[in-house]
């Protein structure tokens, strides 16, 4: 096992996805004192009893893609970066399941299945950096889960070390967890690290698909996409996955120098089944789209999309920062949220384009990401305002924003009620009695003076990013690459 105390290399571990500035060390102890590197399971369970006997917390880390500050210390202490622990145990081709270290990122899992026959139903977007207990870790809905559900759904068995040193099984390899008591892979997918350590993960397969096709269909405009998603979410139609952007988005990736179309709404869907079936349900989708007011694209269009599925932050190029928020909403409540967004996007003086995919039957998922200078007190303070009115938004439609981390922990009794959130609470003091896991996290917004940030004020003081990001001027990042397109 690694271990290091490097300040430089502790430094890369102080942030995720979006970065803070230095200035919030003011707050939170965000760079680690120790980073370590476990590969095996005895590994964690012995770092986790030093931490008890030294009441250090422990911070589990994947790659680091999520942007809530979930993977982030707020009180300092170990950071265990678990991508050493990155092997495949193995893939039962018989029983259709394979065992793998948490470390393993999503694509290298899904390339090894697909040299064996197999498949993967469902992979977070980011799958290329994405570790698999990262992602189980917040609970991901992404690429496949309109079809084949989420990742929770294909878990069959967790190994976790708990808080207080013992490692469990919470589930069984090759049967469901249906009549065996309460399902305690729930217990622990979405629990963003702080009620143990996922040190291995059991997940069901599929024999691949006899084919897949990527078929993708514009519009005029995003607000017409609404009616489309109507009608397939109550047809028969399944696709494994549909994903769409915005006008901004693609004028962006034509700014960078790539491959995209001139359009107001984009949308893919990929097909999957039987080629009898594939060919059916195209024939529906055309039929569906087309009456809603989309035109169909050319198929070397959808197989581009298809490929670039995992690099939807490409214009990043551009040399600057882009901050993803997350929210989920009821699909009937969709051109109101797009309407509300545009109304905030406009009044914070944003440049934010917008990507999507439809969760299920009744939810779809935005996605807009914040172009910012990332580094800069006020830009970065602006994007969390902007992710807070964004969550807010959400909620006032019958959504809510994509995970807690140690930004929205104190929306924890908003999104689950006052009786569900003690429960969340007190299962927290059960299994954590020494308060080492990942604290500060979910439960409560902990700081680096050992208390917790009353919800109010965290909101509060969102709120108010949000509000000084109006009196400042307009963002201009990426409007000379857009003024190019133009001309």
């Amino acid at each position: 096992m690694e271990s290091t105390d490097d300040k430089m290399e502790r430094r890369l571990y102080s942030h995720d996805l979006a970065p803070l500035p230095k200035e919030m060390d003011l707050i939170f102890k965000t760079m680690p004192d120790r980073v370590d590197r476990p590969q095996y399971t005895q590994d964690v369970a012995q770092l986790v009893r030093k931490a008890i006997s030294t009441k250090t917390p422990i911070v589990p880390r994947g790659a680091g893609t999520w942007g809530l500050g979930g993977s982030v210390p707020v009180k300092g202490g170990r950071t265990l970066d678990m991508t050493a622990m990155n092997k495949i145990i193995s893939i039962d081709e018989t029983n259709l399941t394979c065992t793998v270290q948490p470390g393993i990122t999503w694509k290298a899992l899904a390339d090894a299945l697909d040299a064996k026959g197999l498949f993967l139903p469902c992979y977070p977007s980011s799958a290329p950096s994405a570790t698999i207990g990262g992602w189980i870790g917040t609970g991901g809905t992404g690429i496949g889960a309109y079809k084949y559900g989420t990742a929770a759904d294909i878990v069959r068995d967790l190994e976790v070390v708990l808080p207080t040193g013992a490692v469990i099984h919470t589930g069984d390899k090759f049967v469901p967890q249906n009549g065996a008591g309460p399902n305690l892979n729930m217990l622990f997918i979405g629990s963003e690290g702080t009620l143990g350590v996922i040190t291995e993960v059991t997940f069901s397969v599929m024999p691949k698909p006899e084919a897949m096709k990527a078929i993708s269909y514009s519009f005029a405009d995003i607000m017409r996409l609404q009616v489309a998603l109507r009608k397939i979410t109550r047809s028969e139609v399944r696709p494994m996955h549909m994903m769409f952007g915005d006008r901004l988005h693609y004028d962006y990736l034509r700014a960078v120098g790539k491959h995209a179309p001139s359009v107001g709404c984009l949308v893919t869907c990929m097909l999957t089944g039987s080629k009898a079936s594939v060919e059916m349900e195209e024939k529906l989708l055309d039929e569906m789209m087309t009456s809603s007011g989309a035109k169909k694209e050319p198929d070397e269009l959808g197989e581009h999309e298809w490929s670039e599925r995992s690099y939807e932050f490409r214009v990043r190029e551009l040399g600057v920062g882009a901050i993803p928020g997350e929210i989920l909403v009821p699909i009937d409540r969709m051109n109101v949220v797009l309407e509300g967004m545009a109304k905030l996007i406009k009044q914070l003086k944003l440049n934010a384009p917008l990507i999507g995919t439809v969760a299920d039957q009744n939810t779809v998922m935005f996605m807009p990401y914040y172009l910012t200078d990332e580094h800069k007190l006020v830009a970065s303070t602006s994007a969390m305002g902007f992710a807070k009115r964004l969550g807010d938004l959400a909620q006032e439609n019958g959504g809510r924003p994509v995970g807690l981390g140690v930004f929205f922990a104190g929306n924890l009794q908003k999104y689950r009620g006052k009786e569900g959130a003690r429960l969340i609470r007190s299962i927290k003091d059960v299994l954590d009695p020494h308060g080492i896991m990942n604290p500060g996290k979910m439960v409560e917004t902990g700081t680096r003076y050992g208390f917790a940030m009353p919800a109010f004020l965290m909101n509060f003081g969102m709120h108010m990013m949000g509000s000084m990001k109006r009196i400042l001027p307009r963002d201009r990042i990426g409007e000379r690459e857009l003024s190019k397109l133009k001309k």
